[in-house]
């Protein structure tokens, strides 16, 4: 059974991550812990914790006498990202064109419907992890452990970067494309499939710019504690 502790830790977790995902803190606000402990109305250990998870995940950046940051590329890093994402998923069609079940198909189908539901409802942050999702997923058809590690690290990197840049939030081109990526894939269609990817990654640089953003003073704006049932 999971103690109070790790259920507090999760929800902190959560919150801070879509606040990120949905580009609600500030690019160069520090997470500072202290706030965050406030804002919370924890301790500063479960704070620290997270921090050090989303971390590890690359999602936030620990600077040495500085603090814990979002952790935003700049433009020519995502650049070279999109990049190395290119040649990993396409790579990845062609195994999958070659050698994935209909059931492994239909589970990526499956996150673009929760993509585009996601969208619909106006929830961001949790289409944004459902696109993350479908494009893991694609490369996991590979079943090679470590092109999935280094692949869910890029996908970390350019999905903070879409929070803060993606100028194509209203209506997400994502979940169409996807499938239509699918399709190619379950006809069997590599030239196509790979056409429809690249096109894809094209369409999504496309959109990013840099977009205006609204300073706050402190995290209590953005976060509440967690409700407790007594």
């Amino acid at each position: 059974m999971r103690n109070d502790k790790s259920i507090v830790e999760e929800y902190i977790y959560n919150q801070i991550k879509s606040a990120i995902l949905t580009g609600k803190i500030p690019r160069k606000m520090q997470l500072n812990e202290e706030q965050l402990a406030e804002a919370f109305e924890v301790s500063r250990t479960p704070i620290r914790s997270v921090l050090k998870k989303l971390a590890y995940e690359k999602i936030v950046k620990s600077i040495p006498f500085k603090g814990s940051f979002v952790n935003l590329p700049e433009k020519k890093e995502i650049e070279e990202t999109f990049h190395l994402r290119t040649l990993l998923e396409t790579d990845a069609i062609k195994y999958a064109c070659q050698n994935s079940s209909k059931e492994e198909l239909d589970a990526l189908e499956e996150f673009t419907k929760q993509e585009e539901q996601s969208y619909k409802d106006n929830k961001y942050d949790e289409g944004i992890q459902m696109t993350a999702n479908f494009h893991h997923g694609l490369v996991c058809l590979t079943q090679n452990k470590v092109v999935e590690e280094i692949n869910l690290d890029l996908i970390n990197r350019s999905t903070i970067y879409l929070a803060y840049h993606d100028e194509d939030r209203e209506s997400p081109s994502c979940p169409q494309d996807h499938r239509e990526i699918l399709q190619a894939i379950r006809d069997k269609n590599q030239p196509e499939a790979i056409r429809l990817c690249l096109l894809h990654f094209e369409n999504i640089k496309t959109h990013l710019g840099l977009t205006n953003q609204a300073e706050i003073d402190d995290f209590s704006s953005i976060f509440k504690p967690m409700k407790t049932s007594n």
